[in-house]
């Protein structure tokens, strides 16, 4: 059997191709409860964006059926792209110079503490199509995955080396955060740029 540090490398733990030792398994025991919650939010938008990106084709072509769409004032919600505890994410459009324009807005709950210091919605990107703007805004949200998984990486680092000064924490900060699943690829194609606004998680 495998040892490291004079401990036989036995212990399994989900999504990791490796075994741990006794010492790393205790570390992993203790630090995976503090990161749970942002490993279940980063898995959850993650099967979000991929459902968005498998959908996209359907999503266009279901909005460009709509009839009687105004192309003036504010934007107008063409398609609901998921929800979240803070609101809501939505594919709209709106009339810019005689031409439709489309976007993906962030809806808020209007009584929630955030409308009521930042507004009920917030632009997050806008494009000149359905297609486009959902692309970019797939391959943007996969951007912003990649740096949570990495601060989730940090934390547990930073947790392991106050709680376990002596272990080397390298292989249970990788444990921990196999828990994220697999990196996720960025897209092939290359497209033109929708105008990116502001993104967030």
């Amino acid at each position: 059997m495998l040892k490291r540090d004079g401990e036989d490398c036995e212990h399994p733990v989900p999504n990791y191709p490796g075994l741990l030792t006794t010492s790393e398994h205790k570390a992993y025991q203790a630090a995976i409860p503090l990161v749970a919650e942002q490993v279940r939010l980063f898995n959850e938008r993650t099967k979000i964006l991929a459902e968005i990106e498998k959908q996209t084709p359907e999503i266009a072509e279901k909005v460009a059926a709509q009839k009687d769409i105004p192309l003036v004032g504010a934007w107008h919600i063409r398609h609901t792209l998921f929800k979240s505890g803070r609101g809501e994410m939505t594919l709209c459009s709106l009339g810019v110079e005689g031409k439709e324009k489309f976007g993906v807005i962030e809806r808020f709950d209007p009584n929630s503490a955030h409308a009521r210091v930042h507004g009920d919605s917030e632009e997050i990107m806008r494009g000149s199509t359905v297609f486009l703007v959902l692309q970019n805004f797939v391959e943007s949200e996969r951007s912003v995955l990649e740096l949570f998984r990495k601060d989730i990486a940090a934390t547990v680092e930073e947790k392991l080396t106050e709680m376990f000064p002596k272990l080397n924490p390298s292989r249970v900060m990788r444990a921990i955060v196999a828990q994220c699943g697999e990196p996720v690829p960025a897209q092939s194609e290359k497209v033109a740029p929708a105008r990116s606004v502001k993104i967030r998680m």
